[in-house]
C-alpha cells in the first residue's frame, strides 16, 4: 500500500555518482555542444559573406558591405549573449533550488496492516488527511512491509520509521519539514499548524528544554544550553524513560539525512538495545555531538501527549496529539482508549 502526495522540486542537491548528477552533467555537455555548433555555423556564414563579396560589382559591394556590417553586429551580440548564458549555466547548474509549489510540511505515516485492522488504519489515514488538507501540507503514507527487506529484525517495528522517513525525503525534495507520527496516535486539534505551534524560530526557542539529561533522570550528557533555535533541525520529546520516537520532526537537509542513515546503521539494529531504535538514538545523542548539537527536546505535551501519562506529559483537552503508546497491556485497552479519543477529537474550523 502506498499513498503519497509528493512535492517535486525543480532541482535538488546531488552528489557525484547519483543518477540526477549524471543527468545534469549530460545537460551541461549538450549545452556546450550546442554552443560549439553555433560558432561553427557562424564561421560558415561569415565565409559565405566574404566569398560572395569578392564576385560582386562595385554598387553591389557597397550595399553588401552595409548589410554585412549589420549582420556581423547582430551575430556578434547574439554570440556574446550565448557565451554569457553558457558560462552561467556551467557555473551554477548544480545549485539547489526550492520548488515554490512544494509542501512546506509533509506528514509521514507508516501502516502496519499485518497487526492492525483495516478499519482502524482507515480512520488513522482519514485523521492525517483531514489535517493535511486543512493546513495545506503534504501526506506521505506507506505500508511498512515495503521496507521489510531493509530491517534486520522484522519483529521490531520501531526500526521501520527510519527508511520510511528517508523515502519521504527522497520523494519530496522540495519540502522543508517532515513530521513522523506513529499510527497509534491521533491528531486531536487539527487547527494547530506546525509552524506557529512548534517550528517558528521564537516559538521553538521558547520550547527547547536546555541543560536537561538526554536520558532521564540523571544522564551525564545534557542538552546544550546555548544552541539557537535556527540551528535546530531535529525536534523530539521525552517521557520519563527517554526519547519518544513516535513523534518527531526533521528539517530537510544534509544533517537529517546523516542522522537517519547513522541511526539506521546495521550495527545498531543488530545490537541488543533495551529499547531498540529509541536506545540507538539515545546512544547517538550522547556520543555524537554532531547529532545532539542540532537537536531540540521539547515538552512532550506539545506533540506527543499520553492519555495515561505521568505529570506534565498527560493529555489534556485541546492538546495537539494524543498517543496510545504502551496501550497493549493487561491494565489498558487500546480499542477502548482509541474509541474514546476518536469520538472526542477536535474538527477543522473553516
Amino acid at each position: 500500500m502506498h499513498f503519497s502526495i509528493p512535492s517535486r522540486s525543480a532541482d535538488q542537491t546531488t552528489l557525484p555518482g547519483s543518477p540526477s548528477f549524471k543527468a545534469k552533467s549530460r545537460a551541461s555537455s549538450y549545452h556546450g555542444f550546442y554552443s560549439l555548433s553555433f560558432f561553427i555555423r557562424l564561421r560558415s556564414l561569415i565565409f559565405d559573406l566574404v566569398t560572395s563579396a569578392q564576385s560582386a560589382t562595385a554598387p553591389e559591394k557597397k550595399r553588401q558591405s552595409a548589410r554585412r556590417r549589420l549582420v556581423l553586429l547582430t551575430l556578434t551580440l547574439f554570440a556574446a549573449v550565448m557565451v554569457f548564458v553558457t558560462i552561467m549555466y556551467l557555473l551554477f547548474a548544480n545549485i539547489t533550488t526550492s520548488d515554490p509549489a512544494g509542501h512546506h510540511v509533509v506528514l509521514v505515516l507508516g501502516l502496519d496492516s499485518k497487526n492492525y485492522k483495516e478499519d482502524y488504519l482507515g480512520r488513522i489515514v482519514e485523521n492525517r488527511r483531514e489535517y493535511a488538507d486543512a493546513q495545506k501540507y503534504g501526506l506521505y503514507v506507506r505500508n511498512i512491509s515495503d521496507f521489510k527487506d531493509m530491517v534486520h529484525d522484522a519483529a521490531k517495528p520501531g526500526w521501520y520509521k527510519l527508511p520510511l522517513m528517508r523515502s519521504a525525503m527522497r520523494d519530496n525534495p522540495g519540502s522543508t519539514y517532515f513530521w513522523y507520527l506513529d499510527q497509534n496516535a491521533i491528531i486531536m486539534n487539527p487547527n494547530l499548524n506546525i509552524e506557529s505551534h512548534i517550528t517558528e524560530t521564537k516559538r521553538l526557542n521558547s520550547l527547547a528544554l536546555r541543560d536537561i539529561p538526554v536520558v532521564p533522570p540523571d544522564s551525564n550528557i545534557r542538552t546544550y544550553r546555548h544552541v539557537p533555535a535556527d540551528r535546530m533541525k531535529f525536534i523530539i520529546s521525552q517521557d520519563h524513560e527517554g526519547f519518544q520516537t513516535g513523534s518527531f520532526i526533521l528539517k530537510n537537509g544534509e544533517y537529517s539525512r546523516y542522522v537517519l542513515d547513522a541511526w539506521f546503521d546495521k550495527l545498531y539494529q543488530e545490537y541488543k538495545f533495551q529499547k531498540d531504535e529509541k536506545s540507538a538514538l539515545e546512544h547517538l545523542a550522547q556520543w555524537h555531538p554532531t547529532v545532539l548539537s542540532k537537536m531540540a527536546v521539547i515538552p512532550q505535551r506539545i506533540f506527543n501527549a499520553y492519555p495515561n501519562g505521568v505529570g506534565d506529559s498527560t493529555y489534556q483537552d485541546g492538546d495537539f496529539v494524543a498517543s496510545l503508546a504502551g496501550c497493549n497491556t493487561p491494565e489498558r485497552s487500546c480499542v477502548r482508549e482509541f474509541e474514546r479519543l476518536w469520538d472526542n477529537r477536535g474538527r477543522v474550523v473553516n
